[in-house]
C-alpha cells in the first residue's frame, strides 16, 4: 500500500478510536488510558496492522515530543495555584526527595528482581520517576478528592514531568559515555530546566499581554492564539536548547492558568478538547510501537519489579516527603497509594531504546518494556481502588459553592476555608475575585445567574450552595437553579429583606436575615452568653461542632455508651425525624439520625466516620 495513504488510515483510526474510547470510558469500568493501549497494541504491526508506526520514521518521536509539550502546558494552565501555596511544601519535597528515592528504589528493584544490568536499571528507575498529568488527571476526574490531595497529586505530576526527563537523560547521556565531566552534566541540567523555565515565564507573559490588549472579540481567536502561543514557545526554545520545552511549557501554563485574560475559560476548556485528542494519538502510536513478546519475556519478575514500586518504593518516597506537613495522615496515605506513570515516561523510554540500540548498548527492549508494564499495572490497579479509598480514607471534599464574593462571601468562604474545606466562589468583580483568590478559594469570574457560570464552577458536584449577593432577586433565582435544575438539596441564601424571606422558604431554603439574625444574637447574649461564647468561638480553639447523618447499618441499635467513641466527643442532641432528643449514655442510635457532636476537629472526625461507616 501507498506509504501516504497508509499515514492518513492511521491518522483517521486515531481520530476514530480517541472518540471510540470517550464512548466507552462512561460505560465500563476501566481507565480510558487502558483503553487506548489495549487498542493501540491490537491495531499496532503486531496484530492488525492498522496503525503504521513504521512508516513513521522520524514523524513518530516529533509528534510524541510535541503532544506531550501540549499535555503538559494544559495540565499546568489546570492546575490551582492557591491550593499549591497551601501544599507546596509536599509538593516539593516529592520533586526531589520522592524523586532520588523513586530513583533509587527503580535500580534496586530492576536490578535484583527483574535482572536489568546496573546501568539500565538506573535509566529505569530515572524514566518512572515521574506520575504526570496524563494519567493523574483522568484519575480525579473520576475519583473526587479534597483540595490539598487533588493539588499535590497534580503538582507533583506536572512539576516532576521536566525534572524527571532531563533526570533520565542524564543518566542516559552516562550511561552512553556522552557527557564525561560532571561540570558539563550540572550546566546541561540548568540550561534545560532554568533557562528553560525562564523562557516559558517570558514567552507565557507576552502571550498574556497580547491576549490582554487585543482583546479579541473571538473565542475561537483567543483559544488558537493560546494553543499556538504554547507550542511556539515550546519549539523555540526547544531549538535553541534541546529537552529545554518541557520547563517552559510548564511555566507558561502556569502563568497564563492563574491570571485573567478575555475568554479564559473558553480557552481552559478548548486546551482540554485538545489534550483529549493528543493523549489518544501518544498511547496509541506507542502501544502499537511496542512488542508483546518482550513483555513475556521479561515473565514474573516483571510484575514483581512494578508491585514493588507501588507497594515499597512510593509509599515510602510519600512519607519522608509529607512528614511534618499539613497533610493528614488519612492524606499522606491516599497519595501515598496512587502514583500511576504516564505518557513522559513511555514517550523517553520509547525514544532512549531506539537510541540504546542504536548505540549498540543492548537490553533495550527489555528496559522498554519494563516501562510499559509498570505503566500498565499502575494505571490498571490504582485506578480500580481509588475511589474506594478515597471513600475509606475520607478525603472526599464537602465542595462548597458560594455565589458572590462581596464581604459577606468573603468572610464565609474564610472560615470555611479555616476548617480545611474546598471553596469554590462566582464572582463577576474582578477586584471582589482577586480578594477571594487571596482567601485561598477557587474563583470563576462571572455572572451567578448564568447557568453556564455555575456549571463551570461545579455546580453539579457542590455539597453546599450558599447564594450571598447583595441582591434578593439574584439569589433566589440561584437557590431555584440549585434545586430544579441541578438537584442540590442543601441551598443557603442570604435575604436582606425581611419580606423576601416566605419566598425562599416555600421552596425549602434555608435562609439568613440579617435583621432577624442579629436579634437572635442578641437574645442568646442576653439569655445565655456562655453557650453562645462557647459555639462562636469553637473553631478557634481548635475544636469543632459538626452534625453527622448516621449511616453506618452496624451501629444500629447500639447505644451512645456502646459506640466506641472518643473520650474528648460530647453528644449535644439526637434528632430523629421530628423529635429533639437529649442524648445519655444509654440512647439508642438509629441510621437516620442526626447526632450533632461537639470536641476536638480530629477526634470529631474519627466519631464521625464511626457514625457514617
Amino acid at each position: 500500500m501507498d506509504p501516504v495513504h497508509q499515514l492518513i488510515i492511521t491518522a483517521t483510526a486515531i481520530l476514530v478510536t480517541a472518540a471510540l474510547g470517550q464512548i466507552l470510558a462512561p460505560r465500563i469500568p476501566v481507565p480510558l488510558i487502558l483503553i487506548y493501549l489495549a487498542l493501540g497494541v491490537v491495531l499496532g504491526p503486531s496484530l492488525l496492522g492498522v496503525l503504521a508506526v513504521d512508516e513513521l520514521g522520524a514523524v513518530l518521536p516529533a509528534a510524541v515530543r510535541l503532544a506531550v509539550a501540549i499535555i503538559v502546558f494544559e495540565g499546568a494552565f489546570s492546575l490551582e495555584t492557591h491550593y499549591l501555596r497551601q501544599v507546596r511544601r509536599p509538593v516539593r519535597n516529592l520533586v526531589t526527595l520522592g524523586l532520588a528515592v523513586t530513583v533509587v528504589g527503580g535500580l534496586l528493584l530492576a536490578h535484583f528482581v527483574a535482572g536489568l544490568p546496573w546501568s539500565l536499571a538506573l535509566l529505569y528507575g530515572a524514566l518512572v520517576s515521574v506520575t504526570g498529568p496524563t494519567v493523574i488527571t483522568p484519575l480525579l476526574q473520576r475519583v473526587r478528592v479534597n483540595g490539598r490531595v487533588r493539588t499535590t497529586l497534580a503538582g507533583e505530576g506536572i512539576i516532576i514531568d521536566p525534572i524527571g526527563a532531563v533526570a533520565a537523560l542524564v543518566v542516559y547521556f552516562v550511561v552512553t559515555a556522552e557527557q564525561q565531566q560532571a561540570i558539563h552534566l550540572v550546566r546541561w541540567v540548568l540550561e534545560r530546566l532554568v533557562v528553560g523555565a525562564l523562557w516559558g515565564l517570558l514567552g507565557g507573559l507576552i502571550l498574556l499581554l497580547l491576549l490582554r490588549q487585543l482583546r479579541l472579540d473571538s473565542s475561537q481567536t483567543s483559544r488558537l492564539l493560546t494553543i499556538g502561543g504554547a507550542a511556539l514557545i515550546y519549539t523555540s526554545i526547544d531549538t535553541l536548547i534541546p529537552d529545554a520545552g518541557l520547563a517552559a511549557a510548564v511555566a507558561a501554563g502556569l502563568l497564563l492558568g492563574n491570571l485573567e485574560f478575555p475568554h479564559r475559560e473558553e480557552v481552559h476548556r478548548f486546551a482540554g478538547d485538545i489534550t483529549v485528542i493528543v493523549i489518544a494519538t501518544v498511547y496509541l502510536l506507542l502501544a502499537a510501537s511496542l512488542d508483546p513478546d518482550v513483555l513475556v519475556r521479561l515473565g514474573w519478575r516483571g510484575p514483581l519489579t512494578v508491585l514493588g514500586m507501588m507497594l515499597l518504593v512510593r509509599p515510602l518516597g510519600v512519607v519522608l516527603s509529607t512528614a511534618g506537613t499539613l497533610l493528614r495522615r488519612r492524606e499522606r496515605a491516599f497519595v501515598a497509594a496512587i502514583g500511576p506513570r504516564g505518557v513522559v515516561a513511555a514517550s523517553l523510554a520509547t525514544l532512549l531504546s531506539l537510541n540504546l540500540r542504536a548505540a549498540g548498548v543492548p537490553g533495550g527492549d527489555a528496559l522498554l518494556g519494563l516501562v510499559f508494564l509498570t505503566i500498565v499495572i499502575t494505571i490498571a490497579v490504582q485506578a480500580s481502588y481509588a475511589d474506594w479509598l478515597a471513600r475509606r480514607l475520607g478525603v472526599l471534599p464537602m465542595d462548597i459553592l458560594i455565589v458572590g464574593a462581596g464581604r459577606v462571601g468573603r468572610m464565609l468562604a474564610e472560615q470555611m476555608l479555616a476548617l480545611g474545606e474546598d471553596v469554590t466562589m462566582v464572582e463577576p468583580n474582578p477586584e471582589h475575585a482577586e480578594q477571594a483568590r487571596e482567601l485561598g478559594a477557587r474563583v470563576v469570574v462571572g455572572d451567578g445567574t448564568d447557568v453556564a457560570v455555575l456549571e463551570r464552577a461545579g455546580i453539579a458536584q457542590a455539597k453546599t450552595v450558599v447564594a450571598a449577593t447583595a441582591s434578593d432577586k439574584d439569589n433566589l433565582l440561584i437557590c431555584q437553579l440549585a434545586r430544579t435544575r441541578f438537584g442540590r438539596e442543601q441551598v443557603v441564601a442570604r435575604v436582606t429583606d425581611p419580606e423576601a424571606v416566605p419566598s425562599f422558604e416555600e421552596l425549602g431554603i434555608q435562609v439568613m436575615n440579617p435583621a432577624r439574625s442579629s436579634a437572635m444574637i442578641l437574645a442568646n447574649l442576653i439569655r445565655r452568653p456562655n453557650l453562645f461564647r462557647l459555639l462562636s468561638e469553637v473553631s478557634v480553639d481548635g475544636a469543632d461542632v459538626t452534625e453527622v447523618v448516621v449511616r453506618n447499618p452496624a451501629v444500629g441499635g447500639t447505644s451512645l455508651k456502646g459506640l466506641g467513641l472518643p473520650k474528648d466527643v460530647l453528644v449535644l442532641l439526637l434528632r430523629r425525624g421530628g423529635q429533639r432528643l437529649i442524648p445519655h449514655g444509654d440512647t439508642v442510635v438509629e441510621p437516620g439520625d442526626v447526632v450533632t457532636l461537639v470536641g476536638s476537629r480530629r477526634s470529631t472526625e474519627q466519631a464521625a466516620e464511626r457514625l457514617l461507616g
